[in-house]
């Protein structure tokens, strides 16, 4: 009569001992997310409207790290890309111009730095950041438009940058390096396998596609071609 209270008693007990651990579960998961949420830096709004802000890709460990002006976003190429990264103190960040979207320029907001108006691709401006803090930057023309950067420095934390893609940044590179090096003449062979088509070989070609289509004039071309051959060649003066 005993062992049915008694089984009673250890149900409960499980159940709260299952409650308390989901319970703790759930704690630990608030405070996880809530300090992931933290490492995100407070940008005072500045980024408020920006199409292509996802966050702060981490580039921590690097001492040089790319930044695409011209990069699709805000209604055209009217974006920094990516808007906001972290940085180790000492880095050097190059802004690297795509050549879209007309001109761009990149303008701290604090002053601390300048580039000028630069509108081809493959045009560059970097700086060093020596000192901890955030740097907002802008485009000074397309602004209005949502053209916003940052740079923090120091800390740690962020997007991964590894899944970051540059498809206008590596498509303006292979650009160049295919034309460059070899000049222009080679860049004009690159097109085909490499080796030019003389004015005799495209004759030949021509005719045999003509002599597919009609019978005779194959015909004809083939003793032409056996004559040319059998006649000997002529004696030097």
């Amino acid at each position: 009569m005993s062992e049915q209270p008694k089984r009673s008693t250890d149900r409960r007990a499980f159940l709260r001992r299952t409650a308390i651990g989901l319970g703790a579960a759930a704690t630990s998961g608030l405070a996880s997310g809530t300090a992931t949420a933290q490492s995100e830096p407070d940008y005072g709004g500045w980024f408020d409207g920006v199409s292509n802000y996802e966050g702060t890709y981490d580039y921590t460990g690097q001492s040089e790290v790319t930044v695409a002006v011209g990069s699709e976003a805000n209604g055209g190429y009217y974006g920094f890309g990516p808007a906001a990264i972290r940085v180790d103190p000492g880095t050097t960040v190059v802004w690297e111009w795509t050549g879209e979207g007309n001109s761009h320029n990149v303008v701290a907001e604090d002053g601390s730095f300048e580039s000028e108006l630069y509108s081809a691709p493959g045009e560059t401006f970097e700086h060093t950041f020596e000192s901890e803090g955030t740097y907002t930057y802008y485009c000074a023309p397309h602004q209005s438009l949502g053209m916003l950067g940052a740079v923090v420095v120091g800390g740690s934390g962020g997007l991964d940058s590894s899944q970051v893609e540059q498809p206008l940044l590596e498509a303006s590179g292979g650009g160049d390096s295919g034309g460059g090096g070899s000049g222009g003449e080679s860049g004009g062979g690159s097109e085909g396998s490499g080796t030019p088509i003389s004015f005799e070989n495209a004759t030949f070609v021509t005719i045999l596609a003509l002599g597919l289509l009609s019978p005779v004039f194959f015909g004809v071309f083939l003793l032409l071609k056996q004559t040319d051959s059998a006649e000997p060649p002529a004696k030097a003066e």
